[in-house]
Order: structure tokens, then sequence, then C-alpha cells
């Protein structure tokens, strides 16, 4: 079980992610359309252009989430997750 004191909640103004629609999406697609989303929020891991590293990204495509913290902190945060169909690259960010 994650603790509240776990070192990637330390020093990260997450509080906009609480109970935050999320959907899933790889590393190239952010690339893509999102170059601007380089590290994960929580533990700085950096998005790579792989189709085969997968992320989660709030709906207002504010940050980026690595599938390790992901799956840590859904809980915590209570994410929902969306079936990624619905990202819309566009949203204002």
């Amino acid at each position: 079980m994650i603790e509240k004191d776990d070192w990637r909640l330390l020093h990260q103004n997450t509080a906009h992610l609480e109970m935050a629609e999320v959907n899933p999406t790889d590393g190239a697609e952010i690339h893509q359309n999102a170059p601007h989303l380089k590290r994960c929020i929580f533990c700085s891991e950096p998005v790579q252009n792989s189709a085969h590293q997968y992320w989660y990204l709030p709906t207002d495509l504010s940050c980026c989430i690595c599938e390790a913290c992901f799956g840590d902190f859904k809980t915590l945060f209570r994410w929902r997750q969306l079936d990624g169909y619905d990202l819309d690259w566009g949203a204002p960010r």
C-alpha cells in the first residue's frame, strides 16, 4: 500500500488530480500530439517516443502519469479511467 509520505508525493502540486478522469495513451501519441508533456508528474520518468510505453493523461492534458505511478496512486487519487478513445488532443491546456 502506498503511504501518504511516498517520495513521489512530497514536492508535487497534484491536488488538481484528485478524482480526475484519465485517459490511457502511449509515448508515441504524446510525442506527436502533446510534446510539451515531457515527464511523469510524480516520478519524473521521461516520455519516450514509443508505442510500448504506456501513460495516463487527465482530460485537461495538464500532465502525464506513467504506468507505474498510475497503478500506485489510482486508489489514493480516486481516478476514473476512461477508454482513451475520447482523448481530445485539441483540448485547452
